[in-house]
């Protein structure tokens, strides 16, 4: 069978397994910095579960660029390999309520052991289901490499039964990480970023419906009850509008856009793995509207998508050298323009004023949507 449906099918699921990971985490029990690194070991296994989901995905995308046909066996084998994924939320939520916790330690590691197995078996089924495809037949799964991530884990589960109860959530730690140095690290030859798109548009649009759920319910049916809301649907416009930009500007870039590589998918999906904290920040930020450290955090944000959006303007340049109208339209001197306006913002903030900081995120972009009407008007008179 043809792979494109089952390629969408897939990507459509981790996308929303990606994006839901975030309704996970708990907010600070205080707007201060000492509330928020209480909750270091949430943010890590966030940070964590989200690496892991993307890697699969990105090696998945690498894989099946080369790939003709799958067969049922295949199909199987990924289902189960979703279904594994999809609960990953679930326990990486239990492990962090429970960190001495032997079964949930152990819950934990099988469901990174089975991540790595089964898409390990998977790969070997696509092998098998493609005799003559000539590309294929260099896919090497006896390389000693493949299966270091799995030796890691096991060793965790040694730790965790003998002398250190944490020391599966740490082995799946160094697991992922050096899966992704592993995926990083190797030359990638990407013929289409279609499915780059299709998957970046599908975390943008959920990052975009569940900041909504994160705005609480109106006491009653009167229009104070509402009004009463108004700074979390302050914070929510001022999201979507931040959301709705960076996929708006990412959509105008690739439709010029001839050819990408690794490095440009690993510059934006670290983009969408800090954009994705948007939803978690606006609710910090609208139920600590006028308290300097949630809107801190919120800036900081934003400087970091900005500072990632440059490292991927160089990536775009080196992987599509040949393309003219791509050189002349990636400067950096907007991204620049956002990080001054914002720093700014966060330096009113501190002294004087705390929510100049979300309001520099927005002036930000309302700059950059104006400066060409600008220069419109001053070529015209």
């Amino acid at each position: 069978m043809q792979t494109n449906r089952f390629e969408t099918f897939m990507d459509a699921v981790l996308a929303i397994i990606i994006t839901v990971l975030v309704l996970k985490l708990a907010q600070p029990e205080a707007a201060t910095w000492g509330a928020i690194l209480n909750l270091n070991i949430r943010y890590i296994t966030y940070f964590t579960c989200f690496l892991i989901i993307f890697n699969t995905w990105y090696n998945d995308h690498n894989l099946f660029q080369i790939v003709d046909e799958i067969d049922n066996k295949v199909v199987l084998v990924y289902g189960i390999l979703i279904f594994i994924m999809s609960v990953i939320p679930y326990f990486a939520t239990w492990v962090v309520l429970n960190p001495r916790s032997i079964p949930a330690q152990s819950m934990f590691g099988l469901l990174f052991l089975a991540t790595n197995g089964f898409y390990t078996l998977s790969t070997y089924l696509i092998v098998r289901a493609n005799p003559y495809n000539e590309k294929l037949k260099r896919v090497n799964l006896k390389d000693y490499r493949r299966y270091i991530p799995i030796a890691i884990i096991l060793i965790g589960f040694l730790f965790t039964y003998t002398i250190y109860p944490q020391g599966v959530y740490v082995s799946c730690i160094l697991a992922t990480l050096y899966w992704f140095i592993l995926a990083f690290l190797a030359e990638s030859e990407i013929e289409s970023s279609e499915r780059f798109e299709a998957l970046f548009d599908a975390i943008v649009a959920i990052i975009l419906t569940i900041i909504v759920l994160e705005i609480g319910m109106a006491s009653n049916g009167s229009w104070q009850a509402l009004f009463d809301l108004k700074l979390e649907f302050l914070a929510y416009a001022i999201s979507f509008v931040v959301c709705f930009n960076y996929w708006n500007y990412n959509n105008n870039l690739f439709s010029i856009v001839n050819k990408i590589n690794g490095k440009v998918i690993w510059s934006i999906g670290a983009s969408m793995f800090v954009l994705s904290l948007i939803p978690y920040l606006s609710t910090f930020v609208a139920e600590n509207f006028y308290s300097f450290v949630p809107q801190a955090c919120y800036g900081i944000d934003f400087i970091v998508v900005a500072l990632l959006s440059i490292l991927t303007s160089d990536a775009l340049k080196k992987a599509d050298e040949g393309n003219v109208a791509l050189l002349m339209v990636l400067t950096n001197a907007h991204y620049i323009q956002t990080i001054i306006i914002v720093v700014i913002g966060m330096i009113i903030g501190y002294f004087v004023y705390p929510p100049a900081i979300i309001i520099s995120c927005l002036l930000s972009i309302l700059f950059i949507w104006l400066t060409p009407l600008f220069k419109k008007l001053k070529y015209r008179f």
